[in-house]
């Protein structure tokens, strides 16, 4: 078997390769380009940052927290009293509008104030403030799921990114190389077989490198609408060495992880509070079949009982046929149906926990089955590879070939890491808190 076709399989059983630095000769790196002036390079951790100051998403759940605050706040006020004052507008024995005469004129003035019975008032500030405590809950179940969103986004661009500098090498290799081939070729030196191949490898690494540039194109705008870049900006995300290698299961077992699930996640939170609201709405409509009390007064000027009368008065409706016994059954229906919500929020929680567990799980055995000293003969041979090349003691196409293998294990090295990192970013995100940090 050829050396070159020996060096291939090796590279292509290799699912993790490292590219040694000084292997990174000048004659495969293109001269970089100067970055545009709407580049913007940041860390994860700059990006969560103004993620939490200006996604608008997040912006506008803090509107509706402030605005169950002031349901809460209006729950807690008294009713206004009313007062109101009748004159007598025309006289029809003298015919006058708005009489004056002392004993033909007549005004009356009353006050009434409600007073609640039964507890309504402070049932229903209870009612608005779990509303308040579901309104927060939302808001972190939010903020649990864009940060998800940004951080697997970041860490998916930032690795294609990486990829696409080892198609930009390769295709860079490929272009002089075919250079080089078709003026053999036009001098007769090489055959014909020989430069359609590699026009065929150049064309058939544009098409892979197109879906490349796609699918960062829509990490770029998903992560640009999260932060909330106006105008959209190229975003260069920063992330440390193989920040993957401090994640490790052992630490958190199921049972454990079901548990912080049970006691973290927001949005199971928000259901149970759910039932809880519903419950005092129940006590809410209770109270209001309770019959309210009117207390006022009334000052009657130019009374049948004579002038200047003053009196009391008192009210109350009588509860013969409305004593809100239709709310009353809804609401019964309504802890019923918030009850068996809680218990499919709880069922879809531990399914998500579980699964996510194990794919993070899959993930951590597959790093820990090629440990970085596994690959240490690989760099030696790949170090060769490339002096041999430099050497001329190797062909092109030979070289190429080696090339394609290269690129393969780059690919499916940068797509592991970035599915390692997004399986425990998967994993805190079911658990509802940041168990997981690298």
């Amino acid at each position: 078997m050829p050396k070159y076709l020996y060096y291939s399989l090796l590279f292509c059983f290799s699912l993790l390769a490292v590219l040694p630095a000084k292997a990174q000769s000048a004659l495969l790196t293109p001269v970089a380009a100067p970055l545009p002036a709407d580049t913007l390079r940041l860390t994860l951790g700059e990006a969560e940052q103004r993620f939490l100051n200006t996604n608008f998403a997040l912006l506008a759940q803090k509107f509706n927290i402030t605005a169950q605050q002031a349901q809460e706040v209006q729950a807690q006020l008294f009713d206004n009293p009313e007062i109101s004052v009748e004159r007598n507008a025309y006289n029809p024995y003298n015919h006058r509008f708005f009489e004056t005469n002392e004993d033909r004129k007549q005004w009356v003035a009353t006050y009434q104030q409600l007073i609640l019975l039964g507890g309504k008032r402070r049932k229903n500030v209870e009612y608005q403030r779990i509303g308040t405590e579901i309104e927060g809950h939302n808001f972190n179940d939010l903020v649990r799921t864009l940060q998800y969103e940004l951080r697997s986004n970041f860490v998916r661009l930032y690795y294609d990114q990486q990829t696409l500098g080892v198609y930009q090498r390769q295709r860079a290799a490929l272009q002089r190389t075919l250079t080089i081939y078709q003026a053999q070729l036009d001098r007769g030196n090489v055959a014909l077989k020989e430069v359609v191949r590699l026009k065929a490898a150049l064309f058939s690494l544009e098409s892979e490198r197109k879906e490349l540039t796609n699918d960062i194109s829509e990490y770029q705008a998903t992560l640009n609408l999260l932060l909330g870049n106006r105008p959209p900006r190229i975003l260069l995300p920063v992330l440390p060495a193989n920040p993957a290698t401090t994640l490790r299961l052992e630490s958190l077992p199921l049972a454990q992880a079901l548990e912080i699930a049970r006691a973290s996640r927001p949005d199971l939170r928000a259901a149970e509070a759910t039932t809880r609201q519903e419950q005092q709405n129940l006590r809410v409509q209770k109270a209001l079949a309770v019959p309210d009390l009117t207390i006022g007064g009334i000052y009657d000027f130019n009374g049948a009982v004579g002038k200047n009368y003053t009196g009391l008065t008192v009210g109350v409706p009588l509860p013969l046929f409305n004593r809100n016994q239709g709310n009353i059954r809804s609401a019964e229906a309504q802890i019923q149906a918030s009850e068996q919500a809680l218990n499919q929020q709880a069922t879809e929680v531990e399914t998500e926990v579980a699964e996510a567990y194990a794919k993070a799980a899959e993930a951590e055995r597959l790093a820990a089955s090629f440990p970085p000293a596994y690959f240490t003969d690989f760099d030696q041979l790949l170090e060769g590879v490339l002096t041999s090349y430099q050497r001329k003691a190797i062909g092109t196409l030979e070289f190429l070939d080696f090339l394609e293998s290269y690129k393969d294990n780059m690919v499916q090295l940068n797509d592991a890491r970035a599915e390692r990192l997004n399986a425990f970013e998967n994993l805190n995100q079911r658990l509802g808190q940041r168990v997981f940090t690298w």
